[in-house]
């Protein structure tokens, strides 16, 4: 079973997870819009800030964008 984390809404620990496994540069105001967590009563929201910081410790390091190079010749 999946920890709760947002009982007005009805969202678990999995619901976040997924949305961060999707979109792991997701801040708490992107996880919010999309899970709805936390935007009734708020009083989950530090509850869901540490479950999304406990998410991504455990996230591989992201390597930063690769933007293709083209090397100028100035001579």
């Amino acid at each position: 079973m999946s920890r709760i984390i947002c009982l007005c809404n009805r969202v678990g620990g999995n619901d976040v997870e997924k949305v961060l496994s999707k979109h792991p540069q997701a801040s708490i105001k992107d996880v919010m819009n999309l899970t709805a967590a936390s935007t009734s009563c708020g009083r989950c929201r530090s509850e869901l800030e540490a479950f999304i910081e406990e998410i991504k410790s455990k996230q591989p390091a992201t390597a930063p964008s690769s933007q293709l190079t083209i090397p100028f010749d100035f001579s």
